[in-house]
């Protein structure tokens, strides 16, 4: 007879942030549950600031747009050219944070 499987903690939970840059909502997530809800997500919106982005409920998330990529950063940063959004995702979070925690960027 089988035994039940021992719970694992996720991997790094309070070391590792995941970026996911995007221009459309966030349902995969749904999918993807039980790998991504353990983590800190910083989403970085491009494309139109007015547009909104949803995500589902109970994720631990940071949502940024390109209005915020600029006031932060600067008009033409330089890690963060217009429409290339891991360069702008990665730049944005590379300044943002002070520690040397483990990133995951997530290109959709």
């Amino acid at each position: 007879m089988s035994k039940p499987a021992t719970p694992v903690a996720p991997p790094l939970k309070d070391e590792l942030d995941i970026v996911i840059p995007t221009i459309r909502n966030l349902d995969f997530l749904e999918m993807w549950r039980p790998f991504f809800q353990p983590y800190h997500l910083i989403i970085v919106q491009d494309g139109d600031p007015t547009k909104t982005i949803k995500v589902p409920e109970g994720f631990d998330y940071e949502l940024y747009n390109r209005n915020d990529i600029n006031r932060i950063l600067g008009q033409r940063p330089p890690a963060s050219p217009s429409r290339t959004l891991p360069a702008a995702a990665s730049g944005f979070w590379s300044r943002r944070r002070s520690t040397s925690s483990p990133l995951m960027t997530i290109a959709l």
